[in-house]
């Protein structure tokens, strides 16, 4: 370690890669741009240049290894070929409308993609997901000739890249959704199984595992039936399709839970020698799984899941491995030995990682910091921060401390901490360090810091929240974090922000080995459990309201804390300790960028901006905000949107239709009543069109004609089309949708005169033709007009003409309530007081602050709720597209004498809406044919200061 900054080094430690504007991606779309920050020829740093195109996958690697101190841009950019291979051609099979998938998998995919689906699930959730599909579903030829890298060097076909079973990694940052991108892929699992059982790409069998108890617990969300399930929270699955989720078989496991045992006698009575194979994995499997076989496997962390190739405590290319390592290597070890025993007597359909992380560690035997070579879709850091994703990191950039050659001192703490002690008080690798010399040294940035976390803190105060922001700081080992952990809690005059006080909640913790030891030294037996266990689920729950670590502002570690450590109230963060790489960087850092909020600006299409204040951790390579003043950006203005307590009495309940239910009768009706009029001919589309030799184009148009002209319609093909067959055609289809693959031939031939007479009636009485002839509905755009409109206004009725159609309600869930909204938002919002939830988010300022306006004024209603994190929906088919849709409408109101309206605010009225109408009314009629759920209507308002008056009718009419 060098005490002087010498020019070369300088040349190469310029500092971080400062921009104006790190943010330049929309989270839901493929990035199109991302900043060039680093000449790596000559290893300098660069002024940020905004590129066009995709930054390519890869990784930062040193071919010299690990250093002490060595400069960072020692180290060299390594593309991912085979990830970027394989995101070509997934993109063209996705511009391509995912050929060769199944009919249910085409659903999914489409549902996931829906601009309208909500909550929008990121690009990099999709392309994960999409990755996997592809990679599974398409034929060998499509993805002939993909070869990966080893770590050795090697060229070698992907799927060979790991054995005995198919393995695949999705690298995604940490704060990028991979929990959900699991529930994406476990519900396409589970769904193509149940409807295509004989088909072997798919199992319902899923192991997961984790690196350790808190994940395991954390991904309790991918059962079905977990009450907080990400499949209904995150509305993964069509609804004509939830209900196959049921057919899931899921077991969650830590990596603890892989170890094989030796002896399975009773103790020591009887000794039965090393546990077999089937042994292992029924132990592990059978509760859950019973005999199941092609398991599909999900390793959530995955990096932890490998084996070393060296010897425990023999030395590698980089040096011999520390106890940790040692440690670390031979629970990465038993992890991988246990899914392969599994493997060989249950069978592994696929094996898929997911780590923001998933490279080689020092110590296991491989070049350190090297990829896995099965890694198949990569969003890292730099893309994730491109896209608005995570928090913007925040890094000095200047300060008076020097001559202005050397980077600023808080740039890189260790390094700075270090070069001002005397040589015996210095951090050596060979002995311990003087750290209270250490922690002294370091104390002006951390009071630093806790002066933009006082900032911090009184924003959030000022906005009302009930979380107050958290600081961390990173040491190199547990005698820096005892000594850090003192000075920064201690009491001074009016400070007292950290300091853990008689007669309120601890609000600092020390968590690191030491700290454990010290707590089971000091209590015995199962006292000493629980206070650990307590300790961990206070610091799994730092930021969650409501939870044990609700109100910690301050955790002192010497790791980066436990994977699954998902706080996205972290502001502040210091690293006091040695960095040789930027995954190191990325890997502290990450534990401070999961975001608050995820609103997107209306006018940009880009996420707000939030940040992190980082002092001492390095990243060079990675665009960051410039902090030359130490202050932190000021944290986004949220609301907490809940239902209130005190509001039980305004509480709304729903029942949750995924479909529908009727008899096949003899009878049929149309609900006149609720169509509405087409105009055939006046969507612009020609019907004469003049052709003639052009002189040129200009500006792509023509210039003018040469010779004669000539008029061309579409006279010919009128002579010889048969209105009536049209009208046959256009019957048969509904009366096919209608049906579905229900009715025999007779009830066929007794149903389709009544078909027909609807359409014939629908053609006389509401079908205007403008400009254009009767024969103009021959055309199937108008065909499929007519089958839009009339289709859900058909119903089954008795002998009597009463309809039958009921709403088939989900099973998993049943009904919905207002009682379930709780969330932040930085969207306006407008106070309520005659609703259950405290406040009315307003995408639209003008439309929905009005329309509540009205609903708190008028006194015929008694509750209402806006649809936000509510998930009210209807189901509906999009005709232009063939998919299941979901239609969410703005409002439920209920009003005095128990009506209750689904209420839908829009502007002018456009032709794509006309479906959701119809599903609505389609819904209504079902609900109330139900009779449990009270008595409902549907209403669309095209003026919402015209909303008091239409209230009144619906009022009058129930």
């Amino acid at each position: 370690m060098s005490t002087l900054y010498d020019p070369a080094a300088q040349a190469r430690d310029a500092g971080a890669a400062v921009v104006d504007d790190p943010i330049i991606n929309p989270p839901y779309d493929e990035p199109e741009y991302y900043w060039d920050t680093v000449d790596w020829e000559t290893k300098v740093q660069k002024t940020p240049q905004k590129v066009e195109g995709r930054r390519p996958a890869g990784y930062f690697y040193n071919r010299t290894g690990p250093k002490a101190e060595g400069s960072l841009l020692e180290e060299e950019f390594v593309a991912l070929d085979c990830v970027n291979e394989i995101r070509d051609r997934v993109r063209e099979w996705r511009r391509g409308g995912y050929r060769y998938v199944s009919p249910a998998t085409r659903d999914l995919l489409h549902h996931w993609s829906d601009p309208g689906h909500e909550p929008r699930l990121f690009f990099c959730q999709r392309e994960a997901a999409e990755t996997v599909i592809w990679l599974t579903e398409t034929p060998p030829s499509e993805r002939a000739g993909l070869f990966t890298q080893s770590v050795d060097g090697e060229q070698v076909e992907l799927d060979a890249a790991h054995e005995p079973f198919t393995r695949y990694c999705c690298k995604m940052a940490t704060g990028t959704g991979k929990t959900v991108v699991m529930a994406m892929l476990i519900a396409w699992q589970t769904i193509n199984k149940a409807l295509y059982p004989q088909d072997t790409r798919f199992t319902n069998a899923v192991l997961i595992v984790g690196p350790g108890l808190t994940v395991a617990e954390r991904l309790q969300v991918l059962r079905p039936s977990h009450p907080d399930n990400y499949y209904d929270k995150f509305d993964l699955v069509p609804t004509s399709l939830r209900g196959h989720l049921g057919q899931a078989r899921i077991c969650i496991l830590h990596r603890q839970a892989m170890a094989a045992r030796t002896d399975t006698g009773k103790r020591g009575v009887v000794r039965l020698g090393p546990e077999s194979d089937s042994a292992f994995a029924n132990r592990l499997l059978k509760r859950e799984l019973g005999s199941a076989n092609r398991i599909f496997v999900i390793n959530d962390e995955g990096h932890h899941c490998y084996r070393p190739r060296v010897k425990r405590g023999v030395a590698d290319a980089d040096g011999k491995p520390t106890k940790e390592e040692r440690a670390e290597n031979e629970r990465a070890a038993q992890w991988l030995d246990g899914l392969e025993r599994i493997g060989r007597v249950r069978a592994i359909h696929r094996c898929l990682d997911f780590s923001a992380t998933p490279y080689y560690i020092h110590g296991s035997g491989y070049p350190t910091g090297r990829p896995f070579p099965w890694i198949v879709s990569d969003f890292g850091l730099l893309d994730a921060i491109e896209s608005g994703l995570v928090k913007i990191p925040q890094l000095p950039v200047d300060d008076n401390h020097g001559d202005g050659k050397r980077p600023p001192a808080y740039f890189h703490l260790w390094r700075w901490v270090n070069d001002q002690l005397p040589s015996e008080d210095q951090y050596k690798t060979t002995r311990r360090g003087n750290a209270h010399s250490i922690a002294i040294k370091a104390e002006p940035a951390i009071k630093t810091m806790i002066g933009n976390w006082k900032r911090s803190f009184d924003d959030w105060q000022s906005e009302g929240s009930q979380v107050p922001p958290c600081m961390i700081i990173v040491c190199q080992d547990t005698h820096i974090s005892g000594e850090v952990f003192n000075i920064t809690t201690r009491e001074e005059f009016e400070w007292d922000h950290f300091a853990n006080k008689p007669g309120r909640p601890q609000v600092s913790y020390l968590f690191d080995s030491k700290a454990l030891k010290d707590l089971n030294r000091a209590e015995e037996g199962e006292n000493a459990k629980e206070m650990e266990k307590r300790l961990r689920e206070i610091l799994n729950t730092v930021g969650k309201e409501g939870k044990p670590g609700e109100q910690v502002r301050f955790v002192c570690s010497v790791s980066m804390l436990t994977e699954g450590w998902d706080a996205n109230n972290v502001t502040q963060i210091v690293g006091l300790r040695a960095f040789t790489s930027q995954l190191l960087c990325e890997q502290v850092v990450g534990r401070a960028l999961r975001r608050r909020s995820y609103e997107v600006n209306p006018k940009t299409g880009l996420l707000e901006p939030e940040y992190a204040d980082i002092y001492g951790v390095p990243f060079q390579v990675i665009p960051v905000k410039a902090s030359k003043a130490g202050g932190g950006g000021k944290p986004p203005v949220t609301t907490l949107v809940r239902a209130l307590p005190e509001r039980e009495h305004l509480k709304i309940t729903f029942p949750r239709v995924e479909g529908y239910v009727h008899e096949v009768r003899q009878h049929v009706r149309c609900a006149w009543d609720e169509l509405h009029a087409i105009e055939v001919g006046a969507s612009g589309e020609p019907t004469i069109t003049t052709v003639g030799a052009v002189a040129g184009v200009h500006v792509g148009h023509p210039a003018g004609a040469i010779g004669p002209g000539r008029a061309d319609t579409r006279a010919p093909y009128y002579q010889v089309v048969r209105l009536q067959a049209t009208l046959y055609s256009v019957a048969a289809r509904l009366l096919e949708e209608y049906l579905g693959n229900q009715g025999a031939t007779m009830q066929r031939q007794q149903l389709f005169p009544q078909f027909l007479a609807i359409v014939r009636r629908y053609m006389r009485e509401f079908v205007v033709f403008k400009e254009a002839p009767r024969e103009e509905i021959a055309l199937l755009k108008w065909q499929q007009r007519l089958i839009d409109v009339l289709s859900g206004h058909i119903y089954p009725v008795d002998e009597h003409g009463k309809e039958r159609i009921l709403p088939r309600i989900e099973r998993s869930r049943g009904t919905g309530s207002t009682r379930e909204v709780f969330f932040h938002t930085g969207r306006p919002c407008y106070a309520t007081t005659k609703s259950h939830i405290s406040h009315v988010v307003l995408d639209s300022v003008l439309w929905e602050k009005v329309a509540a306006q009205h609903l708190e004024a008028c006194e015929l209603v008694q509750t209402y709720a806006r649809n936000d994190h509510l998930d009210f929906t209807i189901p509906y088919l999009d005709f232009t597209t063939g998919q299941s849709r979901n239609h969410r409408p703005d409002f439920i109101v209920v009003l005095v004498n128990g009506l209750h309206v689904a209420l839908e605010i829009k502007g002018e009225h456009r032709e794509v809406d006309d479906a959701k109408v119809s599903a609505g009314k389609k819904w209504a009629k079902a609900v109330n044919n139900h009779g449990a759920f009270g008595r409902w209507v549907y209403h669309i308002c095209h003026d919402p200061d015209k909303l008091t008056q239409q209230l009144t009718a619906l009022s009058s009419g129930a």
